[in-house]
């Protein structure tokens, strides 16, 4: 192994102009499978308050179908849809509510800042374990009294009250002054099912709607189970219970339907109309095989003819023992050596590429990418497929060269 690996470094250094040509393809490739793997793993991987989010089914979407030339309508649940029907669930491990309440203005004496708003219950810090750096999150108590506390993000709290104590605070927001109770870290812009500046308690006495429709409302629901099993028979429970919503013949209903899905469930049923949350993973790899197929076309061409060039040495190898099969793994290191080290290059551009996009805030404000273990091990499983891809057949061409033939090609 030691000889292959000085062979495959002496190989590097023979032809730099090649060697320049191959490594570049190979990082800036690298460089853009990671950048874009980034983007995935932060907005939906397993990070921070979506600690659990592969376990969790969101239900935003009900809709009322009418009767023919009658249209449908669509929208997020009432409460009263989970107080009568869904709190029934017995798979979920936990169920919380939450509601976007849109952008808005917040004020603290002469100080004013623009913020975004999500409502919560008491149990949505445990489905999306938001961290509480200072006081405490939302009670029972908090919910069903609807108290007007407040949750504010590290960086509004920061702005707005600078060193002094936030905690019992008053603030206004929406012709309403609240009482802060607890700051929570800022969480990533992203993570669109838990971000927001200002956190309040949910509503759960708002008025029907009788005009529009009784189950139809601004909660989304999100349940959390305790495996993937667990949660597939929640989907099955799910629609049970919402097979059971009544219709209201006198608006001509024919059907009531509702979707529960996972993150990336709803990823691709937006994108595709697909509800199979597996797609993510199928947009994944085919992501990364086009990112790294057609280049590795290219490299190949460039394989063949740097490996070409050394017909001589090829012979000379062969004259003097070495099997065909010596003469691929020789290759075959020689290409991992060189696509490892555009690899390393890669991932050096990627986090330089990232830290430039989170410094300058190019995505928009808290809006950050986000490197962790999970995106390392992909990098270095693309970086193994892209040696393959690119070195295996160049490799078992070369090997099988003809030792007079390599001899009188290079004499040439």
């Amino acid at each position: 192994m030691k000889t292959y690996l000085k062979l495959a470094w002496h190989s590097l250094l023979k032809n730099p102009f090649f060697s320049f040509i191959i490594l570049f393809g190979i990082s800036i490739t690298i460089m853009v499978v990671l950048f874009i793997g980034s983007i995935l793993e932060t907005s939906y991987g397993n990070n921070g308050a979506y600690k659990n989010i592969d376990n969790v089914l969101i239900a935003k979407d009900l809709k009322v179908i009418r009767t023919k030339d009658n249209g449908w309508s669509s929208s997020s649940f009432h409460y009263i849809v989970y107080k009568d029907y869904i709190s029934n669930m017995t798979i979920p491990k936990e169920i919380a509510l939450y509601e976007n309440d849109g952008v808005g203005n917040l004020y603290y004496e002469d100080l004013g800042r623009k913020i975004e708003r999500k409502n919560i219950d008491h149990r949505f810090t445990t489905i999306f374990p938001l961290d509480i750096v200072k006081g405490r999150g939302f009670i029972e108590e908090d919910i069903t009294q609807y108290k007007k506390v407040i949750l504010l993000t590290d960086q509004l709290a920061e702005d707005l009250f600078g060193e002094e104590n936030p905690i019992g605070k008053k603030v206004k927001t929406y012709s309403d002054f609240y009482e802060v109770v607890g700051i929570v870290k800022q969480e990533n812009k992203l993570r669109s099912e838990v971000y927001a500046d200002i956190y309040t308690p949910i509503d759960i006495n708002t008025p029907v709607n009788h005009e529009w429709h009784t189950f139809m409302g601004g909660v989304t629901v999100c349940m959390l189970f305790d495996n993937k099993d667990d949660l597939q028979m929640g989907v099955d429970e799910f629609n049970q219970i919402i097979a059971t919503l009544p219709l209201d013949a006198s608006k001509n209903e024919s059907e009531i339907t509702a979707k529960a899905l996972t993150e990336k469930g709803w990823l691709f049923y937006q994108m595709l109309d697909v509800e199979d949350p597996k797609m993510y993973y199928v947009y994944v790899f085919i992501v990364a095989l086009i990112c790294l197929g057609i280049p590795a076309l290219s490299l190949i061409n460039l394989n063949i003819t740097r490996v070409a060039e050394r017909s001589s040495e090829i012979g000379i190898r062969k004259a003097f023992g070495a099997s065909s099969i010596d003469l691929l793994k020789q290759l075959l290191i020689e290409n991992l050596v060189t696509t490892l080290i555009g690899g390393i290059i890669g991932f050096i551009l990627a986090s330089l590429c990232i830290f430039l996009v989170n410094y300058f805030s190019w995505m928009g404000q808290n809006e950050t990418l986000e490197i962790n273990g999970i995106l390392l091990v992909y990098g270095l499983t693309c970086t193994l497929l892209f040696s393959l891809l690119s070195g295996f057949y160049p490799a078992l061409k070369i090997s099988k060269f003809d030792i007079i033939s390599s001899l009188k090609a290079d004499k040439q």
